[in-house]
């Protein structure tokens, strides 16, 4: 008897205090054809590990390893992507971190190894809110599981074109939900995602039609449809376009390491620097005495953290454990570049549980890519100054409520239209301006690498521990996340 085709390949279990287990059932069909719904007993008896590599593994029953910390990252950058409203409103990108975040620790709980709805989620919601978390965890899960297959980046599909699309692509309705590229495939990858109670057949069948695009997209691209059901537990369904064989993981050696795809792919640069801008802005709006820097360990060069570059968990990261031992509390940025470490600057979001921060290269990026946003508006501004004005009040005076309540869904209606059409110059014009972006963002990577925060923010931040203050912490080479062990309500019970 040969041995499953995940064995000896598979991702140990995952021990840390917020770790817990997902079921996900992963099939295949051609044409795309959702798989019926698990039953509770298949759900129950799910246990093959998910293989390591930066592909989509076999069709099986997985229990896949995860924590909140992931969640956490994924619910922050899912779909993530700029707009006219970077530039004058970054403050507000706190609130966004807000009302991605909160919704997850409303509505779920962990038991054991299980993420289950909470009481108030089962019990004390009403029907409506319901249906906006099932959209809302839809989202998050599949942003996870599509970073377990290696995607990069996603993009919300109705404020973006993906690559190779038809110009029709912005006034389709019913599009899918998210759309990004595989860095290890340069592949399209078009992603539904589907969240409720209990998930069954016809929402999903639904959401394969959505991926049905046709001819809006005529280049090659990869169809998934990601399921995310609560009842009892929460558990996945993954339904992918392609035969028996298609999509099977790689030689994870052979993989570019996200390093050397950083260096080499100004388009992936890009992707990262967008998919952080709310981090970014969150750090920028911060006042500066608010702002740390949190010492973390390099990976080490060949290791399979360093090609696959997932969330390390920092309570046991040997490289951070160790470059802090030789780091002085009272140290500067400097101290932890001299230990070769990275130094994250990081803040906490006012009202949250989390600290979010980046490294000076990935901020030195994001950085250039709001002053580029910048040059978008400011041309949009220039050249189409109506799609900018306040716009006039429509209302007219009328003794009939009627009338008024006609007229002010007329008004209603033009600022929607006129919004759109905001939406879709800005689009135009960022396009247009892709390569400047493209330079742009490349230049503010290469300066903040080379430079120090000084440089960056006119700051040297002081060193943070969090760990020593009840953070759970994990980060990449260029992104870093921690949250209060203690808000995680870790040992909840299901009442």
């Amino acid at each position: 008897m040969q041995p499953p085709a995940w064995a000896g390949t598979a991702d140990t279990p995952i021990s840390a205090p917020d770790a817990f287990d997902i079921p996900v059932f992963l099939r295949r069909s051609s044409p795309l054809t959702p798989a019926p719904r698990p039953s509770p007993s298949q759900v129950a008896s799910a246990y093959q590990p998910w293989p390591k590599g930066a592909g989509i593994p076999a069709d099986g029953a997985y229990l896949v390893g995860a924590t909140w910390r992931a969640l956490l990252d994924a619910t922050t950058t899912v779909g993530r992507d700029i707009g006219p409203w970077i530039t004058a409103t970054p403050r507000l990108a706190r609130r966004e971190i807000m009302a991605r975040r909160y919704p997850l620790s409303a509505y779920l709980v962990r038991t054991g190894r299980e993420v289950v709805p909470s009481v108030v989620y089962s019990h004390g919601t009403e029907s409506s809110t319901r249906t906006a978390f099932g959209y809302h965890v839809g989202m998050t899960m599949a942003e996870w599981a599509c970073r377990k297959m290696g995607l990069g980046p996603t993009t919300h599909a109705e404020s973006a074109i993906p690559p190779g699309a038809a110009p029709g692509w912005a006034k389709t309705p019913s599009l899918p939900d998210l759309f990004g590229t595989h860095p290890a495939t340069s592949e399209l990858w078009i992603v539904e995602a589907k969240g409720s109670r209990r998930l069954g057949l016809r929402p999903r069948v639904k959401g394969a039609k959505q991926l049905d695009v046709g001819a809006l997209v005529p280049v090659p691209h990869q169809r998934v449809l990601c399921g995310t059901s609560l009842e009892r537990r929460l558990f996945m369904m993954i339904d992918v376009e392609g035969g028996p064989t298609a999509g099977n993981l790689g030689d994870p050696s052979a993989d570019s390491t996200p390093e050397e795809m950083l260096e080499q792919d100004d388009e992936a640069l890009l992707e990262l620097a967008r998919s952080r801008m709310l981090t970014y802005l969150a750090l920028k709006s911060l006042p500066q005495g608010k702002l740390r820097v949190a010492a973390v360990g390099r990976p080490e060069e060949g290791s399979a953290a360093a090609r696959r570059d997932p969330i390390r968990l920092l309570e046991s990261d040997r490289a951070t454990t160790e470059l802090r031992r030789h780091v002085a509390p009272d140290a500067g940025d400097e101290a932890i570049r001299q230990q070769n470490g990275l130094d994250m600057l990081a803040g906490r979001v006012p009202g949250t549980d989390l600290m979010l921060g980046m490294s000076r290269r990935l901020y030195g990026a994001c950085q250039a890519l709001s002053y580029a946003e910048r040059r978008v508006i400011a041309r949009v501004r220039e050249e189409q100054p109506r799609y900018v004005e306040e716009l006039p009040r429509e209302v007219q005076r009328s003794d009939s409520a009627v009338a008024r309540r006609h007229d002010r869904q007329k008004s209603d209606r033009a600022r929607e239209e006129r919004i759109t059409e905001v939406q879709e110059y800005a689009r135009r014009v960022r396009e247009q301006q892709r390569d400047d972006q493209l330079r742009s963002v490349r230049d503010g990577f290469t300066m903040g690498d080379s430079g120090s925060w000084m440089h960056l923010i006119d700051l040297a931040p002081r060193l943070t521990f969090p760990r020593e203050e009840g953070f759970l912490e994990a980060a990449t080479s260029d992104t870093y996340l921690a949250v209060e062990e203690e808000a995680l309500d870790l040992n909840a019970e299901v009442e």
